[in-house]
């Protein structure tokens, strides 16, 4: 009898170790932060007012965040993170890797909205000017009908909730996510 009860709070104890476990797993989070350095009076007076909105966010000027986009065809601070790869003198793309279940979270530290749009391929957004600065002189798809595709608009200041890793927003294996405004900003994210 001591050994049946033994055998049934070990059972017991092992449930509830594992029940902790998947409710952990489950409830994961991986915050994709977004960037930017806009400065607000250069942008507002180039691009229109509530382009980037006052704070300590960064102090590029206009005319230099384009002088970066012609040299560099990016801008650098404008960026997903983590910023885990990249590679000198081309876009940089960050890959992260999340188990199902992860919820992600999508905070914008910058000053303008971004997006954080699902794309089958890398491209263009929906900011004619910045394409060819970019050499992204296509749109992607996805940018022009986002009524169509996973596009989530983060104002700026802002945490918005994203998609859940392991469903059809997010799906097992690798997807690539832009955002449509500043298209250089790319993430893959790979599913195990």
């Amino acid at each position: 009898m001591p050994h049946v009860r033994l055998l049934h709070w070990a059972t017991l104890f092992a449930s509830v170790a594992l029940l902790c476990v998947f409710a952990g797993a489950q409830s994961q989070t991986f915050t994709v932060g977004m960037r930017d350095a806009c400065d607000p009076d250069t942008f507002n007076k180039a691009a229109g007012p509530g382009t980037c909105i006052p704070g300590d966010h960064g102090q590029t000027k206009f005319n230099l965040f384009v002088a970066e986009l012609q040299s560099d065809h990016i801008a650098g601070a404008w960026r997903f993170n983590p910023l885990l790869t990249t590679t000198p003198g081309t876009f940089r793309l960050t890959s992260v890797e999340l188990n199902p279940g992860t919820q992600l979270s999508l905070k914008n530290f910058g000053g303008e909205v971004h997006t954080f749009t699902r794309v089958a391929r890398y491209n263009g957004g929906f900011i004619p000017f910045l394409n060819p600065l970019s050499l992204n002189p296509e749109p992607a798809p996805e940018c022009l009908k986002p009524e169509n595709a996973i596009n989530i608009f983060v104002e700026a200041g802002t945490t918005e909730a994203g998609p859940t890793a392991g469903t059809d927003q997010l799906p097992m294996g690798r997807t690539h996510w832009q955002c449509c405004i500043h298209p250089w900003m790319r993430m893959d994210i790979v599913v195990r």
